[in-house]
C-alpha cells in the first residue's frame, strides 16, 4: 500500500497498519538472517519476504543501516527477551525454554552477539536489564551492600545471557537444554550463598550491637 492510501485511512487503522508493515519488515530481516546471514542482505530480498514493494521498505527504512538498528532494538521482542523474570522461580520457568530457543535460531542469535548494532542495542537496554536483576536480588535475598548487590547481578545477568548460551555451547558441547540447566543451578548457588552471608552479616551485627 502506497502513502497516498494510507493518508486516506482513519488514522487509527492507518497507525495499526504502519505498525503491522514494520513489524513485517523486520520479521522478514529476522528470517532473512537466519536463512543467509547477514553478508546477502539487500533491500530487495527484504521487501520480497515481507511482502511488500522495495520502495515502502525504503519508507520505513530509508538506509541499511536503519534497518539493522530498528532490526537489532525489535530483535529481543522476537526471541522473547523484551521481558525479565521476577523471582528466581520465574527465571528458571523462562532459562530452559530461552535457551531451547536460542537452539532452533542459532544464526539470528549469533548474529545479535555479533553485530556491532546489535551489541549497542543491548547496551541502550542495559538499565532496564541492570533494574530487574536488582529487583530481583531484593525479592530474593533481601538488602545488600552496593558492591555485593552489584557483583551477584552482574553475574547472574551474565548466565541468564545469549553470551552464556553460546559459551556452554561452544566450551562445552552443551545444548540448549543443558546449558539452562547449569545456568539456573549456577543462579540458585549464588542466591543461596547471598542469603547465608546477609544472614550472617545480620547475625554478627546483632552481636556487636548487643556488646556496646
Amino acid at each position: 500500500m502506497n502513502s497516498a492510501i494510507d493518508d486516506l485511512q482513519p488514522p487509527g487503522l492507518r497507525d495499526r497498519h504502519k505498525a503491522r508493515t514494520r513489524e513485517n519488515i523486520l520479521g522478514a530481516v529476522a528470517r532473512t538472517l537466519e536463512g543467509e546471514g547477514l553478508a546477502n542482505l539487500s533491500f530487495a530480498q527484504i521487501a520480497r519476504e515481507a511482502g511488500v514493494g522495495e520502495s515502502t521498505a525504503f519508507r520505513y527504512f530509508p538506509t541499511k543501516e536503519a534497518l539493522l538498528e530498528a532490526f537489532w532494538e525489535w530483535a529481543p521482542k522476537a526471541i522473547n527477551r523484551d521481558q525479565f523474570p521476577r523471582t528466581y522461580e520465574e527465571l528458571c520457568a523462562r532459562l530452559g525454554p530461552d535457551f531451547a530457543g536460542f537452539d532452533a535460531r542459532e544464526s539470528l542469535i549469533r548474529g545479535m552477539l555479533a553485530s556491532p548494532l546489535g551489541r549497542e542495542a543491548r547496551r541502550k537496554a542495559n538499565v532496564s536489564r541492570q533494574k530487574a536483576f536488582r529487583e530481583l536480588i531484593d525479592r530474593e535475598v533481601g538488602p545488600m551492600p552496593d558492591v555485593e548487590s552489584k557483583r551477584l547481578c552482574a553475574a547472574m545477568q551474565l548466565l541468564y545471557s545469549a553470551s552464556a548460551w553460546a559459551a556452554f555451547k561452544d566450551y562445552w558441547d552443551m545444548d540448549g537444554h543443558e546449558a539452562a540447566t547449569a545456568a539456573t543451578q549456577a543462579i540458585g548457588a549464588l542466591l543461596d550463598d547471598a542469603r547465608r552471608r546477609m544472614r550472617q552479616q545480620k547475625k554478627n551485627g546483632s552481636k556487636a550491637a548487643r556488646k556496646t
